[in-house]
């Protein structure tokens, strides 16, 4: 068993979040994976309009159209770039972007789970990390390769940014924030 001052310290660690005013917040499931991408195509366009100017050809336009048009089908087509949460005090606002969002309540997601990818590159290979909120448990496949699993209502996974991670402690019942908050610790303070 724990002792008095174990007990204690798990409650000093509770008490911020149980006496926070929970709070309204909507973030992006991948607010990092957005970002760069829309970069990406913002460079693509740019390097269009470049060509267009370059050689003066109506060809040009066309082009610059590609990368916008390519924008908007992606996000019509899948949650994966463009999905924003509502976290309340009542449950979630599940919105892909340009679609009309689905309210879940909290009680759909039992289950809140850490996975994580490899994310390798030339210069370098970083762990990414997430919070999953499910209904079912991920085999060690999907926790490890969490960037091959689609998003979707049942579930829900949201990259680690030490701003989405203040905002969901302060937005989430208490339970599922201490919940969140101890993933936190384990895993990604490291």
């Amino acid at each position: 068993g724990q002792g008095p001052s174990a007990r204690f310290a798990n409650i000093l660690q509770i008490a911020p979040i149980r006496n926070a005013i929970m709070k309204k917040c909507t973030v992006f499931a991948n607010e990092v994976l957005l970002y760069a991408w829309i970069a990406c195509h913002v460079l693509l366009f740019l390097s269009f309009g470049f060509v267009w100017w370059l050689y003066k050809q109506p060809s040009g336009v066309w082009m610059m159209l590609l990368p916008i048009c390519s924008i908007v089908i992606n996000c019509f087509e899948t949650e994966r770039w463009c999905l924003m949460l509502t976290f309340d005090r009542d449950g979630v606002l599940y919105k892909p972007l340009f679609r009309k969002g689905m309210r879940i309540q909290y009680s759909n997601y039992p289950r809140i789970q850490y996975a994580y990818y490899m994310h390798g590159n030339m210069f370098a290979a970083y762990k990414v990390n997430f919070f999953v909120f499910t209904n079912r448990r991920l085999t060690n496949e999907e926790l490890t390769q969490i960037n091959q699993v689609a998003p979707s209502s049942d579930l829900i996974k949201i990259r680690y940014t030490r701003k989405t991670y203040k905002k969901l402690l302060e937005a989430l019942p208490p339970s599922i924030a201490l919940e969140v908050k101890q993933i936190h610790d384990v895993y990604i303070k490291k």
